[in-house]
């Protein structure tokens, strides 16, 4: 599909892949509809003996994200087949985001969705990346034995 056409400034706008489709590990066919990152750490605050904060401290910082798509294929028998959720901690890898942040190795923290209405049916995962590279990919090995 061609892209949308802008005067003025450019902005950010839908779900844009940066020239290839937006891949997902594990989903074959998917028409991605929503894709929501939040950035979250651990803080702990110290305080003083007026209880005011003196001290901030961040850590463990890291990226969930909401992704939220409707199920796809050749076929509806072959559209319901792709509706299904990952296992626990599966690595679930996204590519293609024009926003590069976006892109990675996530890992399935549950809260996952099959959702049916009288419209198209959707699916929603909640995905973790960590933003240390090494801790991130600790979390992409299966721990056996």
């Amino acid at each position: 599909m061609a892209e949308e056409l802008m005067k003025g400034t450019g902005i950010l706008f839908g779900i844009p892949h940066n020239g290839t489709p937006i891949t997902m590990t594990g989903i074959a066919t998917f028409i991605l509809s929503d894709a929501k990152a939040s950035h979250k750490f651990k803080l702990d605050t110290v305080e003083d003996e007026n209880d005011a904060d003196v001290c901030w401290i961040g850590r463990n910082p890291h990226q969930e994200m909401d992704i939220t798509w409707t199920p796809s294929g050749a076929t509806r028998a072959a559209a319901a087949a792709t509706a299904d959720f990952p296992l626990p901690l599966d690595t679930i890898v996204l590519a293609n985001f024009r926003v590069a942040r976006f892109n990675g190795s996530y890992s399935y923290v549950g809260d996952g969705s099959i959702d049916l209405s009288h419209g198209p049916g959707k699916m929603s995962l909640k995905i973790r990346k960590y933003d240390d590279a090494t801790q991130n990919a600790l979390f992409a090995t299966t721990v056996t034995g």
